[in-house]
């Protein structure tokens, strides 16, 4: 058995008390360019999330994750590979996965993610109660890459135990680096310029929105501070008050200021929330208005693609990690099962009933399991009803006055031709029934023989056993229909 769990809860919560700036030349440091020179705190990243683009966009990935349904597959047919899978099944079950998974998934916003295991410990298993997910910035890995936790008696952090955290690390191009790089590093200026330019663009309002009064004063007061006070009241009363009373002696002008240069506040906006869309959903169509539906459609795809990719990487990490661990705990002999999330979308019916009526036109037909499976439950095959002898022929055309021997002995030829086909018709749906097992058997016997004699002699065999009886009532059926028909055309 692997060795037991920690138990008990390490990394409790210290309410922002961590020491940030404390001694970390034993530390690795995180290698975002971004935070290294914008003063190394997650907390810039914080920010971005308040973003009315970057927050829906977001929201929308991860949503699309927790939404899909978690199945547990185990690793073989083997009665311990199935226990150990029900095993994990029931602990996913009785915590919050789906909460977890999107607290988790914010690993891919700051490029890595902590979540702490509380074990504990039920009969002879080793069960999971609890999975709590932690504040990143608390902990930093050193240079063996191993996690550490910053405490305020520990600045170069505490070295935890193993099979305790679960780590989920996103976006770094090597394996040198346990930090990951987070999508975050890549909206940091998109969502900078976009709010400098909103910033800029109020200010732009303010000046162009609405002119600036100005007073005039005669050259003898535009000196005394008494008179240029009432100068400003009468100005400051014009910007908020709906009448104003001024002396005759102070003259008010409203200057507006001519807009000059082709600066657009707006464009800029859009074109930065358009590369907030791309780096957070490689496309813009999910999130912004104006496509054509093929345009759309190529778009979701995209997304479709984004998530899976999201879903097979969070659970990824869980099986290597957590699924693992519990696994080897108490099922030793077991394979570790695959806990997965189905993000493929609903299949249109429609378009699946449409494909199998193609299909059915080849001769095919499916079998009520396949009906089942896909359409759900509550069919049964229709049974098959004897078909009427002799459908009538098409009447002739009403311009006909007169018709001759020669037509009428056509139309009679015509109509026995459809009865016949009628007759073929009806038979042809009862082929299994007929001979279906006899060709069966057939082909079997041309499998299990190697040469043209025995394969004679069997057949010979075969020829000797009595048909069905079902069989034989049908086509004895069809041949007293046969003969009466004849016996009718000839008078008899």
């Amino acid at each position: 058995m692997a060795n037991k769990p920690t138990l008990g809860e390490i990394a409790q919560a210290d309410h922002g008390i961590m020491m940030s700036k404390a001694y970390t030349a034993m530390l690795l440091e995180n290698p975002d360019s971004v935070l290294q020179q914008r003063g190394r705190d997650m907390k810039l990243y914080d920010e971005l999330l308040r973003d009315d683009q970057v927050k829906p966009c977001f929201q929308q990935r991860r949503l699309s994750v927790t939404q899909a349904e978690w199945e547990v597959d185990p690793a073989s047919e083997s009665a311990e590979d199935k226990a150990a899978a029900e095993f994990i099944k029931e602990q996913l079950q009785n915590t919050r996965f789906d909460d977890i998974t999107d607290k988790m998934l914010y690993g891919i916003f700051y490029g890595y993610g902590i979540a702490e295991c509380l074990w504990a410990i039920d009969g002879n298993r080793i069960v999971l109660d609890d999975i709590k997910v932690r504040e990143r910035s608390r902990f930093r890995f050193d240079h063996e890459g191993q996690l550490r936790l910053i405490k305020i008696n520990q600045p170069n952090g505490m070295l935890l135990p193993e099979r305790k955290f679960w780590v989920f690390t996103s976006g770094a191009d090597h394996s040198d680096n346990p930090y990951g790089l987070g999508l975050a590093h890549y909206l940091y200026w998109p969502t900078f310029f976009k709010r400098n330019g909103i910033k800029f663009w109020l200010i732009f309002l303010e000046k162009f929105g609405m002119p600036t009064a100005a007073a005039k004063l005669p050259l003898g007061q535009a000196q005394d501070p008494i008179e240029r006070g009432k100068a400003l009241a009468a100005l400051e009363a014009i910007q908020s008050d709906s009448g104003v009373v001024i002396p005759d002696n102070i003259v008010i002008d409203l200057i507006e200021a001519a807009r000059s240069g082709t600066a657009d506040y707006e464009a800029l906006c859009n074109r930065m929330d358009a590369s907030i869309s791309k780096v957070i959903l490689s496309q813009t169509m999910t999130t912004d208005n104006g496509s054509s539906r093929s345009q759309a459609e190529v778009h979701q795809d995209v997304q479709q693609a984004v998530i899976k990719s999201d879903a097979d990487l969070i659970c990824e990490s869980f099986n290597q990690q957590v699924v693992t661990w519990l696994t080897e705990w108490n099922f030793p002999n077991a394979t570790p099962p695959r806990v997965w999330r189905n993000t493929e979308p609903e299949e249109d019916l429609m378009q699946r009933a449409d494909r199998d009526n193609k299909i059915s036109t080849l001769g095919y037909e499916p079998t009520e399991e396949y009906i089942t499976d896909t359409y759900g439950p509550g069919w049964k095959k229709k049974e098959t009803s004897l078909l009427p002898m002799g459908n009538p022929t098409d009447p002739l055309p009403p311009e006909f006055s007169e018709v001759s021997g020669l037509t009428l002995k056509r139309a009679g030829h015509r109509a026995d031709m459809q009865s016949l086909m009628d007759a073929a018709q009806f038979l042809s749906t009862k082929y299994q029934e007929l001979y279906g097992d006899r060709v069966e058997q057939l082909m079997n016997y041309m499998d299990e023989t190697g040469d043209i004699e025995t394969f004679r002699e069997k057949l010979t065999k075969m020829m000797e056993d009595q048909p069905k009886k079902e069989a034989v009532e049908l086509v004895k059926h069809a041949n007293f229909f046969t003969r009466m028909m004849g016996a009718f055309k000839n008078g008899k």
